[in-house]
């Protein structure tokens, strides 16, 4: 009996001792993960409500979002770069360990990135001042006014796709100054999402029901896109990390007012 007890004492002790070797094990190869893990460079444009300054504190769904997976990741928060789309696009295709936001997903794009997300979804549209009675039966009739839109921005992309004529197209480095062109009677049109138009005023303080939509150009799902050669290992912390966060996502896409069409 005493033999047995022995026995029976020496197997507990003996999980006991490979249960704490699991559980060093586990810490030490989740510290050397933290370790090797490459810090990214992360960029991104002022565009609300994804991202935006307010406060002199950079704010918005996407940066609230990243900034919720980041503590969901264990991580400190990184710092933001703020710089114009064209740039911001440039660098994140050419830089190793490099990401943008807040990035449009299009079927041109899907082999030059890697995604996380959806952040939220845009629909993008045309707006115009309701003084100009602007009404259309067909896209071709569009092709006859001047419309602003954000350079290299999934806004001018889309309008290229549907063969909107180069001479009718101004070009922008930010929102704020697409409208400011339409409201000066520069061009006829912006090309916007709903709910990026949406903050524009509440930023710009100007009353929206002086404009309309006259025309829906696409929807697509928004990411965060990271550069081509970034380990998929990365990719699939932060997608499972979004997951993770979903109720916290939920309550930021509220506290920004989106669209529920948008979400």
């Amino acid at each position: 009996m005493e033999h047995y007890k022995g026995l029976k004492s020496l197997k507990i002790s003996m999980k006991v001792i490979l249960a704490m070797y699991s559980l060093m094990l586990s810490n030490l190869i989740c510290a050397q993960e933290k370790a090797f893990t490459p810090e990214i460079t992360f960029y991104t444009e002022i565009y609300p409500p994804a991202n935006y300054v307010e406060q002199e504190k950079l704010v918005g769904i996407t940066i609230d979002t990243l900034k919720t997976i980041w503590n969901e990741l264990d991580q400190p928060e990184q710092y933001i770069h703020i710089v114009p789309w064209a740039r911001g696009y440039r660098y994140s295709l050419e830089q190793q360990n490099s990401a943008l936001f807040t990035m449009s997903r299009t079927p041109a794009r899907e082999n030059l990135f890697k995604w996380v997300g959806p952040i939220f979804n845009s629909t993008h549209v045309l707006i115009a001042k309701k003084s100009k009675h602007l009404k259309f039966t067909n896209l071709s009739e569009i092709f006859n006014y001047k419309i602003a839109t954000v350079r290299s921005d999934i806004s001018e992309i889309s309008l290229n796709q549907v063969g909107f004529p180069e001479h009718n197209l101004a070009r922008v480095s930010e929102l704020s100054l697409a409208y400011k062109m339409m409201e000066s009677d520069r061009v006829d049109m912006i090309v916007v999402t709903i709910h990026g138009f949406e903050h524009l005023a509440k930023q710009l303080k100007f009353n929206t029901s002086l404009y309309e939509r006259v025309w829906e150009v696409n929807k697509y799902g928004n990411y965060i896109a990271f550069n081509k050669q970034t380990s998929d290992s990365i990719i699939s912390k932060y997608q499972k990390a979004l997951k993770n966060i979903s109720q916290q996502h939920l309550l930021i896409k509220k506290k920004y007012d989106l669209s529920p069409l948008e979400y």
